[in-house]
């Protein structure tokens, strides 16, 4: 979760890290703008989608439609339009390089092979929920504050429904029912990494992972280099997790963000 549903903030570390980055060594050069945004069932912008219905493919639609709407009404087609996924984020950034909508793409965190991520994703007790009943329970964290999921059945062990009130003036964990939808997108062949990272005349891709990541393990950013096509740079962060928490990790990664995005910017001035 990027933006609290509830309030005027953000919800959670790296994108307020990152608006800082951005707007404080952006600022005096030329006019800028951050922004960061939540998938469409998340709690605040789940009035059309609901949670349980959530897919990858309309994760990258989600994206595609927020960039066609900061070059139209924002940038008004004039400008650079730079995209940051992290972790599943960071999945939607690799699939969003063959859309050819936005002018680099940092992927923080990613892989290459989907078939491997639904099992850093979902753990062993929630593959099998999805293979014998349809559906499985899906961890969210409540920053504090935030609303419930709308219309959805939910949690408080990830085995059976709640009837309870649940609390959300502090922050905690739940569970909420997902269907099979978004979990077979990682196994049938309907979202190819490899051929959105491999096309030739992609965007700039800059792909960053901590070697000490144990959620998505750095190989799997290794593999996904290896495969994309050029123009490509590869940051390897030593001892970085996988939310880049150390702050020395963060600010290596936001450094090698903003060359990344620079030399697009290069190509604007005039000759």
């Amino acid at each position: 979760m990027g933006v609290h549903p509830a309030k005027v903030e953000f919800a959670s570390r790296v994108p307020t890290k990152l608006s800082e980055f951005w707007l404080n060594q952006q600022h005096e050069t030329r006019r800028v703008a951050f922004m960061t945004f939540n998938f469409g069932g998340i709690p605040g912008s789940d009035s059309e989608l609901h949670f349980t219905d959530k897919t990858i493919s309309q994760e990258v639609e989600d994206v595609v439609a927020v960039c066609k709407h900061i070059r139209s009404s924002l940038l008004k087609d004039k400008g650079r339009v730079h995209v940051v996924g992290l972790s599943t984020g960071a999945i939607v950034g690799a699939l969003l390089r063959e859309k050819q909508i936005s002018d680099t793409i940092t992927v923080i965190a990613g892989l290459l092979d989907l078939t491997k991520g639904v099992h850093f994703d979902f753990n062993t007790v929630q593959l099998e929920q999805i293979s014998t009943q349809g559906w499985c329970w899906k961890e969210f964290y409540l920053p504090e504050g935030c609303p419930l999921p709308r219309d959805v059945d939910l949690s408080l062990d990830s085995i059976n429904p709640t009837t309870e009130q649940i609390d959300t003036t502090t922050s905690s964990k739940i569970y909420v029912r997902l269907d099979r939808r978004y979990v077979a997108e990682y196994t049938d062949g309907s979202l190819n990494i490899l051929q959105a990272v491999s096309r030739p005349a992609s965007p700039p891709l800059l792909v960053i992972h901590g070697d000490a990541d144990q959620d998505v393990p750095f190989p799997t950013g290794v593999e996904l280099f290896a495969a994309a096509a050029e123009p490509k740079t590869f940051l390897a962060i030593p001892q970085a997790n996988h939310m880049l928490s150390n702050s020395k990790h963060l600010k290596k990664a936001l450094r090698a963000i903003g060359n990344h995005t620079r030399v697009a910017h290069l190509l604007d001035r005039p000759k």
